[in-house]
């Protein structure tokens, strides 16, 4: 297998050069939005796109350029349908000519939202298969080296029935494997909170260990503390501008958790600006990620109780 290089031409065009698996975390303000690509022989990588983001520019303005080398999206995961993660896969399947291979999803019966049902409407328009993904190793035929393990398919934490959905999310893990005695692992896992973070780590313990984790709930304060702990995770990806003052994400007390094992990377920075982290993990286990990461915003509680904005400075 071949080592990653990436030529000053490629990425002054904005075109990535492949590794041989590249996590893509997108800045979508108070949203969500990752493409994960995972080389094959065939030249044409396994691409999963989990969650769109608020608006079409956070996948209309990315995904062509990823694509650049691969015309199709092999799997999309919409952890959940608020809008938040639902819009810009709205435009992925409604008004992209991109082939999607297929849609995992979390099968909500509850949910009345214009732009879910307009992404399902979508799917079926273009008889795109949809389904909730069995609780279990998911392998693809004809793609090689990695599995798609799924720990929650929705509906099972106890209160999390109802229009909220957030503990309905698909919580999976990527399991890459670079050479046959090595595998990385990535947990994607929706907006999960405290119910639902519990319920895995009751189930599951230190089988959620992974290498690479997407923070839940864009760094909400709704957690439960063993949670960070049981994934232990080297690098960990929060996607949230810190600057909503009505969901006041991500909380510096979550945060720390995390903090404890893992590199912190939030997608919004102290001055304002986006920023799409890009993690690569190369045919020999090593894991990078571009750019470094900023001063970001966090929201502390003061000794009086009240939520106040803080920049941190890694």
């Amino acid at each position: 297998m071949r080592r990653l290089t990436v030529s000053a031409a490629a990425l002054s065009l904005c075109v990535p050069a492949l590794a041989e698996m590249r996590i893509t975390f997108i800045d979508a303000g108070q949203a969500d939005a990752s493409v994960t690509q995972i080389e094959q022989p065939s030249g044409e990588p396994f691409t999963i796109v989990v969650d769109g983001g608020d608006g079409r520019s956070d996948i209309e303005d990315n995904l062509p350029g990823l694509l650049v080398n691969d015309p199709t999206v092999e799997l999309v995961v919409l952890t959940h349908p608020h809008k938040d993660h639902t819009l810009g896969l709205d435009w992925l399947v409604n008004s992209s000519t991109i082939p999607v291979g297929q849609v995992w999803f979390s099968d909500e019966e509850q949910v009345s939202l214009d732009q879910y049902e307009d992404f399902l409407a979508g799917v079926a328009s273009r008889a795109i298969p949809i389904s909730r993904p069995a609780e279990s190793v998911h392998q693809f035929p004809g793609f090689t080296g990695f599995d798609l393990r799924v720990f929650n398919n929705g509906r099972e934490s106890p209160g999390a029935a109802g229009e909220d959905g957030n503990n309905d999310s698909v919580v999976f893990q990527v399991r890459y494997r670079p050479a046959p005695s090595m595998t990385v692992t990535a947990l994607f896992t929706g907006d999960i909170e405290g119910e639902q973070d519990e319920l895995l780590v009751q189930q599951f313990g230190s089988e959620l260990r992974s290498d690479i984790v997407k923070v839940p709930h864009h760094g909400s304060g709704e957690l439960f503390p063993g949670f960070p702990v049981a994934v232990a995770a080297r690098f960990a990806f929060v996607s949230s501008s810190g600057t909503n003052l009505t969901f006041r994400h991500p909380r510096k007390s979550t945060l720390d958790l995390y903090d404890a094992t893992a590199q912190i990377f939030c997608t919004y920075d102290a001055a304002r600006r986006k920023r799409d982290f890009t993690l690569t993990v190369n045919n020999a286990g090593d894991i990078s990620v571009t750019p470094v990461q900023p001063p970001y915003f966090v929201w502390v509680t003061t000794a009086s109780g009240s939520l106040r904005r803080r920049t941190v400075t890694p």
